[in-house]
């Protein structure tokens, strides 16, 4: 069984995750493509799809398994309290637990507008979550107890579980790319920085041992050269906005 940890991280990957013009979201389109739905789901409110298509990433089958694999707010709560782990209210909740919301104060799950993954408690009656479908976006979000309807426990066991491989890779690739920050190149360091190492790393290209670290040395200056190369764009080693794009839009072959 999986570790809420596992979950957690997945989800992180995505903050700042923006939903594109087109209303074609990475989590609706990937949950419709393995459930075999209606394209409508595409362009579906996606902060369910987000919850269960990270879960399979980050833990695979095991991990869905506990976490729940729904569309619909109502339904996944309805869920958890046919399977005895629904808690009303905010008492005992901790980091890892699926946390319901109605925003207009209600705490019937008939009522239910919006879920959430709690990354933090600060007391019982403040959490810090991570959001899909926020604004359209991913995002981190400070919460308190006024309008959440209860939380979902998934039986986590602390267990480490095997992630989806194909699938983190289904998702960190599919959709438009986010808008260029201009271009991103060898000695700067900070948030984009950290973008394009962890594309990189989802594509195999290696980064060193710092890793995903932020700081744009000479590993990922050779990471950069390599795909550039692999894409067949000029290999500068610069991530000018071509090679942007291409990092998120590029296909994977293999």
């Amino acid at each position: 069984m999986p570790k809420p940890s596992e979950l957690l991280r997945e989800m992180t990957r995505y903050l700042d995750y923006a939903e594109p013009v087109s209303g074609k979201t990475v989590f609706g389109a990937t949950y419709r493509e393995r459930k075999q739905l209606e394209p409508a789901f595409d362009v579906a409110p996606w902060c369910d799809m987000f919850i269960a298509q990270c879960s399979l990433a980050a833990g695979g089958a095991d991990m869905l398994d506990v976490v729940g694999d729904f569309a619909l707010t109502t339904s996944h709560a309805e869920w958890f309290r046919e399977h005895d782990r629904w808690h009303a209210g905010t008492a005992g909740i901790r980091a890892g637990d699926i946390v319901f919301f109605d925003w207009s104060g209600g705490k019937k799950i008939s009522a239910i507008d919006h879920v959430a993954t709690v990354e933090k408690v600060i007391s019982e009656h403040d959490i810090q979550t991570i959001d899909g479908n926020v604004g359209d976006t991913c995002k981190r979000r400070r919460r308190t107890s006024a309008l959440v309807v209860g939380y979902g426990r998934p039986a986590y066991d602390g267990t480490p579980s095997s992630p989806d491989v194909s699938l983190i890779s289904t998702l960190a690739e599919l959709g438009h790319a986010p808008d260029f920050p201009g271009v991103v190149r060898p000695g700067q360091n900070g948030k984009n920085v950290r973008r394009v190492q962890e594309k990189l790393r989802r594509r195999q290209f290696g980064l060193g041992p710092s890793g995903v670290d932020g700081d744009f040395g000479p590993a990922t200056k050779a990471a950069v050269v390599a795909f550039q190369e692999s894409v067949g764009l000029e290999a500068t080693g610069l991530v000018d906005e071509k090679t942007w794009e291409a990092l998120w839009e590029a296909p994977i072959e293999g």
